[in-house]
């Protein structure tokens, strides 16, 4: 079994309505053998945060809010603030318990409003072929947890995924496990993957003045994927 924390950076909606050219997903996928360690180490690390920098535990990591809208963080320094998400980027970078997989689409080349589901169905398709080959004793089975945000029409997507017409997915089970993004911590660390993942392609200022466009790439050792395919989904 793996369970795969899923977040998004940008919107699905297209131009002219949305101010954003890209939607990135990204996920870890994790062994639930593996859940306990992690979550004991995370909230070490979100104590180290709270000594170094004064960010309280309860307060939610999202790395857009960060550097545009701070609100309860903003008596953190934009340093420091840049400094945390780069620590979340490496703590991920250096377990070796949890695989990463990113999605994106420059909605520039769509051409019907279906951004949602194309990226969502390749990130699904990428987990069931990641579940086929994750155990060497055969197939494993997988869980999607994500923010609620659009949870009924993923869970329409994903039934829609497995009809016998199409039998896209084999080895991801159920519907999605829709979670409040401020209690989970894994959730917290994957919105700081997929934003830095959309700032590869469309830095906004302050991120590239500060030259942290390219923290993504710090996340190779447990990326998955490394490549782009020529219809526009880009698999980072």
């Amino acid at each position: 079994m793996q369970f795969l924390y899923v977040d998004e950076s940008g919107d699905s909606g297209l131009t002219p309505t949305s101010p954003v050219q890209h939607f990135f997903l990204a996920g870890l996928a994790i062994d639930p053998l593996h859940l306990q360690g992690i979550s004991a180490d995370l909230h070490r690390f979100r104590q180290h945060l709270a000594v170094k920098y004064g960010l309280l535990i309860s307060e939610e990591i999202h790395a857009s809010a960060f550097i545009s809208k701070p609100g309860p963080v903003a008596h953190i320094p934009l340093n420091e603030r840049l400094r945390i998400l780069l620590e979340c980027v490496d703590w991920c970078r250096r377990r070796t318990d949890m695989q990463l997989l990113a999605v994106g689409l420059d909605k520039q080349q769509a051409v019907t409003n279906t951004v949602f589901q194309d990226v969502w169905r390749q990130l699904l398709v990428l987990f069931d072929a990641h579940l086929a080959i994750a155990s060497p004793t055969g197939p494993a089975q997988g869980l999607v947890f994500c923010d609620n945000t659009d949870g009924v029409k993923l869970t329409n997507l994903m039934h829609t995924l497995r009809q016998p017409a199409s039998t896209t997915l084999r080895h991801v089970i159920g519907d999605p496990v829709l979670w409040d993004s401020r209690t989970s911590y894994l959730h917290q660390m994957v919105d700081v993957i997929a934003y830095f993942a959309k700032q590869l392609f469309e830095p906004n200022r302050r991120v590239r003045e500060k030259g942290a466009h390219n923290y993504f790439h710090r996340l190779a050792p447990i990326n998955l994927l490394v490549k782009q395919q020529a219809s526009g989904i880009w698999m980072l």
